[in-house]
């Protein structure tokens, strides 16, 4: 047994200390938002450039090992896709760059206008107030003579001491009277002179103070204006010489997007699983949800308000051409179906997956490539009104957009979207059903070939809502 005031004792208290505080640190940085941990770790401009830089040495290096023989291969061509990716971040890194120093210039043209403005009006203010202290000083030169006069006179007539002199030789009480009224007038105008003399020494000396003000804020304006002048004239070089990296780096990533095309489109035509070229832009794909969540604010109901009509079309024959004329009578619904969303395969004839979900970055869906065949049947994958037909000659070509009147299990609104379409034989506020063919296959837009290209999207109509269509298909 220990003594209470053993060694031992005393190390078990001060480990039981330690072990309480640990505790506490693990909770405390536990209950700090990631954000704020992030935030201190997030890298800097030249962190981020080197790291691109290392990234391309990789990306050039893998390239080099793969060889020419191998550019037909998806291993090549996801290699080359790096090696673009990188190439896009680098001049979205110098983009930024350029934007900031464009507002720095901006900015600074608006400081040089708004200086001049500042310098005239203060040099119309200083002009005005020259002329005020001109016109004080003449009117103090009149006031000060007459007082320096009156003084004068006075010092030579003696006339305050001989004042009671003045008044006690008055002959009479009216005469004293009188006597003591000129002295009190006389004393009053004299006060009088004194006093305007004062007030105009004392507003002289205000515009000065003032006109000495306005002249030192119109040198410190005037080398403001020089400095920022300099300024602009440093910036404008730098966002010329930025522009110039920037337009070099742009023919960079065309050249090689273009090679990554040629080689994706040889790699097609060998395998027939046609998909797209990997050159869609953020600004495409941002304008494709800007008329998608346009769409789904015109068709908010869940019945349409646009009145049936028939619509016409050509059925393909075996050999993929136009023959025959059919006319489609559209249905309608007035309310939702029962039970939750269950998608079967928008092109039944072909079900495999041929690209999927996140295969390349920026791949938010599953290709069902046709082989090469054309205006194949594509149906809906589920109940919902169709809320956009978009006839694109880029990025998705003739697509369609539904929006399904089931949700999932968790109560989410679920999106369909069928790109690259030959013909679209839907309208804009038509409902659906499940299976009911909506268009014929093709290869319209940034396709390599004959394909649909299908995206689930699951609680939002943007890109950001898409998930994996295989997940809710048979």
């Amino acid at each position: 047994m220990c003594n209470p005031g053993c060694d031992c004792m005393n190390n078990k208290k001060i480990i039981r200390i330690l072990s309480v505080v640990a505790v506490v640190c693990l909770a405390l940085t536990a209950n700090i938002p990631s954000g704020v941990m992030t935030a201190a770790a997030a890298p800097s401009l030249e962190e981020q450039r080197e790291e691109l830089k290392r990234q391309l040495a990789a990306a050039d290096k893998k390239l080099e090992e793969l060889g020419q023989e191998s550019k037909d291969t998806e291993e090549y061509i996801d290699a080359l896709g790096d090696k673009i990716n990188y190439l896009t971040k680098q001049y979205n890194l110098a983009k930024d760059e350029a934007d900031e120093i464009e507002k720095k210039v901006a900015s600074l043209e608006n400081d040089i206008t708004s200086n001049e403005r500042e310098i005239v009006s203060m040099g119309d203010e200083i002009e005005t107030l020259e002329k005020n202290i001109g016109t004080l000083n003449a009117e103090f030169s009149g006031t000060y003579s007459e007082f320096c006069d009156r003084m004068r006179a006075i010092y030579i007539s003696g006339q305050y001491g001989s004042s009671l002199t003045f008044l006690l030789t008055s002959g009479s009480l009216s005469s004293l009277l009188t006597r003591y009224e000129m002295v009190s007038a006389v004393s009053k105008r004299d006060g009088e002179l004194l006093d305007r003399v004062q007030q105009q020494t004392s507003e002289i000396m205000q515009a000065k103070e003032l006109l000495a003000n306005r002249s030192e804020t119109l040198r410190q304006t005037q080398a403001k204006l020089l400095s920022n002048k300099t300024q602009l004239k440093s910036e404008r070089v730098t966002l010329l010489k930025k522009q110039e990296d920037m337009a070099a780096q742009q023919s960079v990533i065309e050249a090689q997007q273009q090679a990554q095309n040629e080689h994706l489109l040889d790699l097609h035509n060998k395998t027939k699983e046609y998909g797209e070229f990997r050159d869609l832009t953020q600004a495409e794909l941002d304008e494709i949800d800007a008329d998608i969540a346009e769409a789904d604010r015109k068709y908010n109901t869940e019945t349409t308000t646009k009145k049936p009509t028939a619509t016409t079309t050509q059925k393909p024959a075996e050999d993929g051409s136009k023959t025959e004329t059919t006319t489609q009578k559209p249905t309608t619904t007035t309310s939702a179906p029962s039970g939750y969303i269950s998608l079967t395969y928008p092109c039944p004839r072909y079900t495999t997956i041929t690209c999927g979900f996140g295969a390349y970055e920026g791949h938010t869906g599953c290709d069902f490539s046709t082989h090469g065949n054309e205006n194949q049947k594509i149906v809906a994958a589920e109940s919902g009104t169709v809320i956009l037909v978009k006839l694109l000659e880029r990025s998705y070509g003739h697509y369609i957009v539904i929006r399904h009147d089931k949700t999932t299990s968790g109560g989410k609104s679920v999106y369909t979207l069928y790109a690259h379409n030959n013909d679209i034989i839907v309208y804009e506020g038509q409902h659906v059903g499940k299976g009911q063919q909506i268009a014929y296959s093709g290869s319209t837009g940034n396709s390599t070939g004959p394909h649909c290209h299908f995206e689930v999207r699951v609680g939002g109509s943007s890109q950001s809502y898409a998930q994996n269509p295989a997940n809710y298909l048979p």
